[in-house]
């Protein structure tokens, strides 16, 4: 049996040995969420908005980001950290960015291809401006939204700077909001576990513009309209077909919203708990050409564009109360859709 070697013949940078002096600025809000079972508490909207101003900018220690990211997780966050995480990196977008819809995606496909990316290229047909942001690939056996982009040559922005003179649909990586972004949401391979920051970066989205949000966990819609109603914001989030904003037809979707200055819920109900041609564990890209050709008429897939455009047109529009006229109007685009644009 070999010798366990000693600390003198293990190499460690003069990084992990230099000594630590002085009180870190960060330390008193890791403090916050750290001080035990009776004395710990969740941050505030100021304190959850320094804390984040301090991470994006890189003001930080590897330690103070791992014990915050898994403290918050054991916890949850609250409607006021998650407000006040997002109104600080929304302070990082350019001004006047014009778009009509933004829209998160950060979970990925592994059951599904993207019908989602056929409801916004449905909305962009009818005049609507749509910037999608998200995560490049980190999860093997999921098809990220950036590659379907790069499958079908949709355009993908290379920097911020690119937002003023965007196309009308466009996807923009989350490294380029901040080139921190994705090793954040890569840190599940060395902690074990999701962190907040996956919630997170669904929530944000520059000023004035309208969102909407996809989760796994039902329970999340409330903070995250929460997070919406504290900050202005306007958002649509739904429990979502593999995590994304994508309505599954063969179930009841509730969708949470504050739009408006408004909070409230709406409901799609399922028209049949089954479709015979859903397409089963696919998620090649080339399904989504054929459909949008009319080459694959899937029952499935056309109610989950329609469903998932018309909860897109309530949260552009901020008018719930028109669901029914949105879902018609949908079917009439869908029907009326240029099928040369894949």
């Amino acid at each position: 049996m070999s010798a366990v070697p000693s600390v003198t013949e293990i190499a460690i940078s003069d990084t992990l040995l230099k000594p630590i002096t002085g009180k870190h600025s960060l330390a008193e809000y890791v403090r916050i969420l750290a001080r035990g079972k009776n004395a710990s508490r969740s941050m505030t909207f100021d304190e959850a908005k320094f804390t984040m101003t301090e991470l994006v900018a890189g003001r930080f220690e590897p330690e103070q980001l791992g014990a915050i990211l898994m403290l918050l997780r054991v916890k949850e966050e609250t409607p006021e950290e998650l407000a006040g995480f997002a109104a600080a990196i929304n302070e990082v977008w350019p001004e006047h960015v014009h778009f009509d819809l933004v829209w998160p995606s950060y979970a990925g496909k592994r059951r599904q291809p993207f019908w989602c990316l056929l409801s916004a290229l449905l909305l962009n047909q009818m005049g609507y401006r749509i910037l999608f942001h998200g995560t490049t690939a980190h999860t093997e056996g999921r098809i990220y939204l950036h590659e379907v982009f790069e499958q079908l040559g949709l355009p993908q922005l290379t920097s911020m700077d690119q937002l003023a003179d965007a196309p009308s649909l466009a996807y923009l990586p989350c490294e380029q909001i901040n080139p921190l972004f994705q090793r954040w949401l890569s840190l599940k391979a060395i902690l074990g576990v999701r962190s907040p920051i996956n919630t997170l970066l669904k929530t944000i989205s520059p000023d004035h513009c309208a969102s909407v949000q996809g989760i796994f966990h039902p329970n999340y819609s409330i903070t995250h309209a929460g997070a919406a109603e504290i900050n202005g914001d306007n958002m649509l989030v739904i429990k979502g077909e593999g995590g994304e904003f994508e309505v599954n037809p063969e179930r009841t979707v509730k969708a949470t919203y504050h739009l408006d200055g408004k909070s409230g819920e709406l409901t799609i109900p399922n028209q049949q708990s089954h479709y015979d041609d859903k397409p089963k564990n696919q998620i090649d890209t080339e399904l989504l050409v054929k459909q949008w050709r009319g080459e694959l008429q899937s029952e499935y897939a056309f109610q989950a564009i329609i469903r998932t455009a018309a909860l897109a047109l309530v949260s552009i529009t901020k008018q719930p109360e028109k669901l029914d006229e949105f879902l018609a109007l949908a079917e009439k685009a869908w029907n009326e859709r240029d099928t040369s644009l894949l």
